[in-house]
């Protein structure tokens, strides 16, 4: 009897163990060998809570997945064993609780995310690249400048001419060379800022040499050994005082005797992004600043855009004509009078053994000039004209010049008188075209345009005028067989075209 109630009591204790905490029932046997703790938790998210609780004061949480068939005859059961840690992996990934479309659109959203992200990253890197090549740009623009400031500023002591038009080409190239190359650089680390550096170096140690050299002369121009040179030629000059004034003259009507003098004596050469301040460049007297297609022109027919440019008043020709005749026996005088200035210099070698040959050599024509010579530089004698054309931005310049030889100077009086002829000739024409004259041929072409055949018979409003076959500016003749009745729309298509 003791041994029964025992039994019955274990069995009992033994029923309540194994008791499954929670019991899922499931629609077929497929369904209960597939069923898994994550499906468990997904279809009821509110028992993860009492999960819990039973594995506080157990072990393990027994869930139990039932089917039974529909009349009742089968059923088929599984277990399973959820630990402290099922639960923790379930709670650390909400996704088990979302459905698939639910976690792709989450997924979706989460890519988009990251793009964004990336882009705002790179946007970032791309800004501190940019700001610092920005920052370099504007270290390479200030040494640019140092040189730009240091030109201005001793500018004005240069007392060679040529090392000025010289200082304007190192100037001029250093714009080309470094300030468009410096715009063009886009890697902070690239080869080029090396070249750039290179380059800048080279132009300031020219200028620099140009600067202290004329510095020299200056200092030596100042000193009492010069003084002491002018002092003894001076009384010598006395004789040659009348000749070299008359010299002196003739050197400084040149100018006159040419047609406009087109001067800037200060342009500025700017960048375009105000980075770099402007250098003020002396302009060559007889310079034309023209556009790229007028300088086109210009280089195939460089005497008619003389004329076009630097004379364009056709009543001042009969002045400037003479003029041109003029200049050409002024110029050879002046030649023969240089010649006859060097003899002089010859005369005065003895008193000047102790100048240094340092100024002979760079500043030859100035020493002479101070100590009383006239002076016929080489830029008198040489006049010409220029063209130059300079692009947007200054990223490129070009330039050439027609010197004025005797025989351009002759060229350009004979292209003058010809345009003074063709003006005669032309008003003479013009003036034969009488009201009787066009009345006439226009009866003689039956009132019918030559080239269309249209006539005042078909439209009886047409407007009807009378055509030179060979124009005027051509050389055309106002006499009935170079004459054609043209309406209107034809004689403006027709032009000045033979």
């Amino acid at each position: 009897m003791v041994f029964i109630v025992v039994l019955i009591v274990l069995i009992i204790f033994i029923a309540i163990i194994t008791r499954p905490n929670d019991t899922v029932r499931v629609k077929s046997r497929v369904a209960v060998e597939r069923y898994s703790i994550d499906k468990y938790f997904r279809e009821n998210q509110n028992r993860i809570y009492l999960v819990e609780y039973v594995l506080k004061k157990k072990k393990q949480f027994k869930l139990r997945v039932l089917y039974v068939s529909p009349a009742g005859r089968k059923r088929v059961s599984k277990s399973i064993y959820l630990t402290t840690s099922d639960v923790e992996y379930v709670k650390s990934h909400p996704e088990l609780f979302r459905t698939a479309a639910e976690n792709r659109e989450i997924a979706k959203e989460q890519k988009k995310h990251e793009r964004e992200r990336q882009k705002r990253l790179n946007e970032e890197s791309i800004a501190r690249e940019k700001a610092r090549l920005e920052e370099k740009q504007l270290q390479y623009y200030s040494k640019v400048n140092e040189i730009i400031d240091y030109a201005n500023q001793n500018k004005e002591v240069l007392i060679i001419q040529k090392e000025k038009n010289e200082l304007d080409n190192l100037i001029g190239s250093l714009f080309d060379r470094t300030v468009n190359g410096i715009r063009k650089v886009k890697d902070i680390s690239g080869g080029e800022w090396g070249v750039i550096e290179n380059y800048i170096s080279s132009i300031s140690y020219e200028i620099h040499n140009i600067i202290n050299k004329n510095t020299q002369i200056l200092e030596y121009y100042n000193s009492d050994q010069f003084k002491q040179i002018k002092n003894t030629c001076s009384s010598l000059m006395d004789s040659q005082k009348e000749f070299n004034e008359y010299i002196e003259e003739k050197a400084q009507s040149i100018s006159l005797l040419f047609g406009t003098r087109i001067i800037r004596n200060e342009t500025s050469n700017e960048d375009r992004f105000n980075y770099i301040r402007p250098y003020k460049k002396t302009i060559t007297p007889f310079t034309a600043e023209v556009s790229s297609s007028v300088f086109a022109s210009a280089e195939n027919k460089p005497m008619e855009y003389i004329v076009k440019l630097f004379y364009p008043l056709k009543s001042r020709y009969p002045e400037q004509i003479q003029k041109l005749k003029l200049l050409i026996g002024e110029l050879e005088t002046l030649k023969e009078a240089r010649q006859i200035i060097d003899n002089y210099k010859k005369d005065y070698q003895q008193f000047l053994s102790d100048v240094p040959e340092f100024i002979i050599q760079n500043d030859e024509e100035g020493f002479y000039e101070r100590l009383g010579f006239a002076n016929i530089s080489e830029s008198v004698l040489n006049v010409e004209y220029k063209f130059v054309y300079t692009s947007n931005g200054y990223m490129a310049q070009r330039s050439f010049s027609v010197p004025m030889t005797e025989d351009n100077i002759i060229e350009l009086i004979e292209t003058l008188e010809n345009k003074l002829t063709m003006e005669s000739f032309t008003n003479d024409q013009r003036a034969l075209m009488t009201r009787k004259l066009r009345n006439q041929i226009k009866k003689r072409d039956n009132y019918t345009c030559q080239i269309c055949g249209n006539s005042t018979y078909k439209e009886p409003n047409l407007l009807l005028e009378v055509d030179h076959i060979h124009p005027i500016s051509k050389g055309g003749y106002t006499i009935e067989s170079n004459l054609q009745t043209l309406c209107w729309k034809c004689n403006r298509a027709k032009s000045n075209k033979i």
